[in-house]
């Protein structure tokens, strides 16, 4: 009969723990997206993909910017614009459009995304987009 009744206790303890962790993942939950399609120049579309797996993500996850996804399409539509060869997509998520204001003005004014994006877009010869 102990061994139920500590089951029992157990389960209950659990139960709220895990009740009190779930409200406290809602308060960080994603709730505002937003979608960006890039054009890179000729032929860097694989280095603007890198940029962004290797340095970019890093930057905006310190800044509590959530990286959705990244995708590059295997064919073209010209329809909408898109080119297999030259477009790159990803997704950023945000509590809100008010946290994503703030998130993206912190990330911008970090000293590695100058380095590593602002100087090379603002030379035409290392530019990638």
């Amino acid at each position: 009969m102990l061994k139920w009744k500590i089951i029992a206790g157990l389960s209950l303890v659990f139960g709220v723990l895990g009740v009190g962790w779930g409200y406290a993942q809602t308060k960080n939950a994603v709730g505002f997206f937003e979608l960006r399609i890039y054009t890179a120049q000729p032929g860097k579309r694989d280095a603007l993909a890198a940029r962004f797996a290797n340095r970019t993500a890093a930057i905006y996850g310190r800044h509590g910017i959530t990286n959705v996804g990244y995708w590059i399409p295997q064919q073209s539509d010209p329809e909408l614009g898109i080119s297999a060869e030259n477009t790159f997509i990803y997704i950023r998520g945000y509590p809100s459009k008010e946290e994503r204001d703030k998130r993206l003005t912190a990330a911008h004014a970090d000293p590695e995304f100058a380095e590593v994006v602002t100087k090379q877009e603002q030379n035409p010869d290392t530019r990638l987009t």
